[in-house]
């Protein structure tokens, strides 16, 4: 790719985003700290049906900051969660005497 080719497409993914919209929200009580604490809990399940089911993993519209923050203390909460308890499983089986 030349110079020039590969500015014009940087140009025009550019142009192509500058016309990106989101949805108006339509509701009035938006998602806080508590919504997005669950939904970062459920992130995975929620992923996975995504791929078989119109299903948003990330609530919109959301209260911004708070939701957000939620939403990763419950997503970090759940993955600690899996691995502090399949680590008593692996160190078992490593540790297991004949």
């Amino acid at each position: 790719m030349t110079f020039s080719t590969r500015s014009m497409s940087i140009a025009s993914a550019i142009l192509t985003a500058a016309c990106a919209t989101q949805p108006i929200p339509t509701t009035r009580d938006a998602p806080g700290f508590l919504l997005g604490l669950f939904h970062g809990a459920i992130a995975i399940f929620a992923l996975v049906g995504s791929l078989f089911m119109p299903i948003r993993v990330y609530a919109f519209p959301n209260d911004g900051f708070w939701y957000d923050f939620g939403f990763v203390t419950g997503l970090c909460c759940f993955v600690l969660i899996v691995i502090l308890s399949s680590m008593a499983r692996i160190g078992g089986i490593l540790t297991e005497t004949s």
